[in-house]
């Protein structure tokens, strides 16, 4: 098992709604399964009340320093994520890990999107990644090296096929920056990589595009068959590889953006489905 045994790791928008498994969520119990302390971090107070409860109801945090904390921030309001780096040094340590899983859906193509929902889109999946990375550089360069992991999306990567110009120029953009990061502060034993989720089955999908079908029995058929694997993928295997991305298994890998997808963004030809139904699965 991969071992992040003396991480501390900020993980940001990675609460739960309603106490379900989303991937960030996912990722945070990942993290924390191999040894890691985490600072969740997630504008809506709700969501990280229905986190501290599920992991208090587990019980393999034992031990007598804390091995999790919640702070809530607005990845839009530099001084709250500053604050909640501040927060995250303070009752865990240092953080050498950023997981940065935030992301909205503006649906609308050119002809019907105007200039603010575009703004809006930029300002939470790309300026606020910027916003994040920027203080977490910080942190590392302090411990001496970090690791970045910025969730984007395939749709960042490739036309899929939805109505979202917004969100798919958002996340190519959480790609290149991530890239450029990467780049820019190898030398400093910095490295920074992007997660790019597919479909992925989380609880966001039953309650966001169900009702577009007529059961969710057949949305789900629907969306197992776009797959080249037969399946959507679960939250856990975003988790997975999040993990490993923060572990030292990972020292040589940067400068990557890897689909977690089933090898959907590479299947030759169109991904045809819904376009009225787009969400954002990364979260």
């Amino acid at each position: 098992m991969t071992d992040l045994s003396g991480k501390t790791i900020i993980a940001i928008g990675c609460g739960t709604p309603d106490g379900q498994i989303n991937n960030g969520f996912a990722a945070v119990r990942a993290f924390l399964a191999a040894g890691a302390r985490v600072c969740i971090v997630d504008r809506d107070a709700a969501a990280l009340e229905h986190a501290r409860a599920a992991l208090d109801a587990g019980d393999s945090l034992g031990g007598e320093a804390p091995r999790f904390t919640t702070v809530a921030a607005d990845v839009g309001d530099e001084d709250s994520l500053t604050a909640a780096f501040a927060h995250c040094a303070e009752v865990l340590g240092t953080p050498t890990v950023l997981h940065y899983n935030v992301g909205i859906v503006v649906n609308g193509g050119l002809d019907t999107l105007d200039a603010e929902d575009f703004r809006t889109a930029l300002d939470i999946n790309l300026l606020g990644a910027f916003r994040a990375m920027k203080l977490a550089l910080g942190h590392m360069r302090e411990a001496g090296g970090g690791s970045i992991i910025t969730v984007s999306s395939v749709g960042g990567m490739r036309h899929m096929g939805y109505d979202y110009p917004a969100y798919a120029a958002s996340k190519a953009g959480l790609i290149a920056l991530t890239k450029a990061t990467a780049l820019q502060h190898a030398a400093e034993g910095i490295r920074a990589n992007s997660i790019a989720p597919g479909l992925i089955e989380t609880p966001l999908i039953h309650g966001s595009i169900s009702g577009h079908y007529a059961s969710v029995e057949e949305m789900l058929a629907a969306r197992h068959a776009l797959s080249p694997t037969g399946r959507m993928g679960r939250p856990e295997d975003v988790a997975d590889l999040a993990v490993f991305l923060a572990s030292d298994a990972a020292a040589y890998i940067n400068a990557t953006v890897i689909p977690v997808d089933g090898g959907l963004v590479h299947r030759a030809g169109g991904v045809e489905h819904d376009t009225t139904t787009a969400v954002d699965d990364t979260n």
